[in-house]
């Protein structure tokens, strides 16, 4: 059996792309560089395809952090169950390492994408909260013309029935949160919707920057939980909540990743070492009079991390703490690894959109 890798930057791996489409599910070859846009073909067969982005930037504490996106990927649905989809992924990992790129995100279901060592980064953020909760408590009417400048809602045919969705909130102080509170209470009966749920702090697309938030704690949370509104936060790990789809997020190099991340905080590190013995690679990330390395291997001397890169990922991220990553794995730190990793990679939130709440069935 013969295989080969075609891309959009000629007419061949054009025509495979769209064959492969047509048999599994279309999507734009447009939305990703031409070199990015990929067929493998079998024997002279094209049997899936991938798209991806290799130019996305996450936020992050003092200068952006490059990642790819996979925009979409697909076996053609009468050749599956022969493993082209793995080999097609394992392409695409090996490529962008080639690329320099440290890490890979997609969108989907746990049970695909959990297998080829992904996991989950972000968390949910809800208010959520009935129009007549807002008007007992803060009597007084906002016209719907006026409530847009307030705030910004997403209207499309899978959202729930009942449901006014509010993506934006246009609101830094609890006066302001007030008159937001107000506009989403006129403009759910305007549309005779019963329940508004903000996302907020706003819950980005998949494969968006991923803005990072010290606190989830703002004046609109505050001011909604006195009105009587369910504040919801979760992690996005799909098993133990009804979520069917999360953003992930896949480490390619482990070294590669500590070094675009590791930015000596404003507070002092101790002198220390550890190192993480992953599935994307051996790397050390050490602290010594100020300054921070990292290198490659395991270093004498350091604190040993038998870690899955996956976890490693949710460190660097904010999704969880060295701490509970420490406790999840059975890995006791000793003072300064603590105090290293945490100065260094502090727990923050990251959100993402939680389809459950927003969309039907």
């Amino acid at each position: 059996m013969s295989s080969q890798i075609l891309t959009a930057q000629t007419e061949a791996g054009r025509a495979a792309i769209a064959q492969v489409m047509a048999r599994s599910y279309s999507a734009e070859i447009d939305s990703v560089p031409p070199s990015w846009a990929r067929a493998l073909v079998v024997d002279g067969e094209p049997v899936s395809f991938i798209l991806v982005d290799p130019e996305r930037r996450m936020e992050y504490p003092g200068g952006d952090l490059p990642y790819a996106f996979i925009n979409d990927v697909a076996t053609r649905a009468d050749r599956r169950r022969e493993g082209h989809f793995r080999t097609t992924m394992a392409h695409t990992f090996d490529a962008l390492r080639a690329a320099g790129l440290p890490l890979v995100l997609t969108h989907g279901r746990y049970p695909l994408y959990r297998r080829f060592g992904f996991d989950v980064f972000t968390h949910h953020c809800g208010i959520f909260v009935a129009p007549g909760q807002i008007e007992t408590a803060a009597p007084g009417t906002i016209a719907p013309a006026a409530a847009v400048q307030l705030l910004v809602t997403e209207e499309n045919s899978a959202i729930h029935d009942d449901l006014l969705l509010v993506v934006e909130a246009r609101a830094t102080s609890l006066a302001a949160s007030k008159a937001v509170l107000q506009a989403a209470a006129a403009l759910a009966r305007q549309k005779g919707k019963a329940r508004i749920l903000f996302e907020h702090p706003p819950a980005p697309s998949y494969g968006s920057r991923y803005p990072l938030h010290a606190t989830l704690e703002t004046p609109l949370t505050a001011l909604a939980r006195t009105y009587g509104a369910q504040v919801c936060v979760q992690g996005a790990d799909p098993e133990g909540s009804p979520i069917p789809d999360a953003d992930w997020i896949k480490v390619l190099n482990a070294a590669a990743l500590l070094e675009a991340t590791a930015r000596p905080p404003a507070q002092p590190l101790p002198t220390a070492a550890v190192s993480f013995d992953t599935d994307a690679g051996q790397t050390t990330i050490a602290s010594q009079d100020g300054a921070v390395s990292v290198s490659a291997g395991i270093a004498p001397g350091a604190v040993p991390l038998a870690w899955p890169a996956s976890a490693l990922a949710q460190l660097v991220t904010g999704y969880r703490s060295c701490t509970m990553l420490s406790t999840l794995y059975d890995t006791p730190l000793p003072a300064e690894a603590v105090a290293l990793l945490e100065g260094l990679y502090p727990a923050r939130w990251r959100l993402s959109r939680n389809e459950s709440w927003t969309f039907k069935s």
